[in-house]
């Protein structure tokens, strides 16, 4: 059986920017929490999200706000 069209994941995902946001401030807030509880392996990946999202989005900061 050949796998249809709506099998595959979409090529792209539509958000509005109040949903782009929205996540983007829940991926800050998650990457605050594992700063504090020093959880670096975790947080090396939510910060090339965010970064990724930022970026995207036309955010760049052109730095981190991890230290």
């Amino acid at each position: 059986m050949s796998a249809s069209r709506s099998d595959e994941p979409p090529d792209a995902v539509r958000i509005s920017l109040d949903e782009a946001l929205e996540l983007l401030a829940a991926l800050e807030d998650s990457r605050d929490v594992l700063v504090q509880t020093d959880h670096l392996s975790v947080l090396a990946q939510v910060v090339h999200q965010i970064r990724l999202l930022s970026s995207r989005l036309g955010f760049d900061q052109g730095g981190s706000h991890a230290s």
